[in-house]
């Protein structure tokens, strides 16, 4: 398994002795092609990389209508939102095709990165570089849909 995780974009450079010991909580997963690898807001308890295939992550917009935001290919990570408070599902997550991961079980990551913070730090350093990568792809697809203004956007305050 540390092989594999030494592959991937996330984890490539990582001290040998985190990756042996995050490599001790995980498994392998597999979904055939339309296989529902997780639901919005039910709990996450997995984090997962995709090893083979790909998994494509949305939102039902209305009934049987579903908008796909993000997909995720080999050396991905998805399913991050077992790390973050409320640690629920805020998408849905569908194999797009026959997809292999490795799952990453959420309670023993969150306490190796706490029991560890050097390597934790730079995880969840890692783990933010993402979030802003795919925060700011969502943009320009939110870009693409607006007619031009010229006016200052919404705050953010209530």
């Amino acid at each position: 398994m540390i092989e594999e995780l030494k592959k991937s974009d996330f984890f490539v450079g990582l001290d040998e002795k985190a990756l042996a010991a995050v490599a001790g909580f995980t498994k392998m997963v597999t979904f055939e092609a339309n296989a529902t690898v997780y639901e919005r807001d039910a709990d996450a308890p997995y984090v997962y990389e995709v090893l083979k295939g790909r998994v494509r992550q949305g939102f039902e917009v209305m009934p049987g209508t579903m908008v796909w935001f993000q997909t995720s290919e080999p050396g991905d990570l998805l399913g991050f939102d077992a790390l973050i408070p409320p640690r629920v599902h805020n998408m849905k997550a569908v194999a797009s095709e026959k997809t292999e991961m490795v799952g990453f079980d959420a309670d023993s990551l969150l306490g190796y990165l706490e029991a560890n913070p050097d390597f934790g730090f730079i995880f969840m350093e890692r783990l933010a570089q993402m979030l802003l990568q795919r925060l700011d792809n969502t943009r320009l697809q939110v870009i693409h849909l607006m007619p031009p203004k010229d006016s200052e956007g919404p705050s953010l305050k209530r």
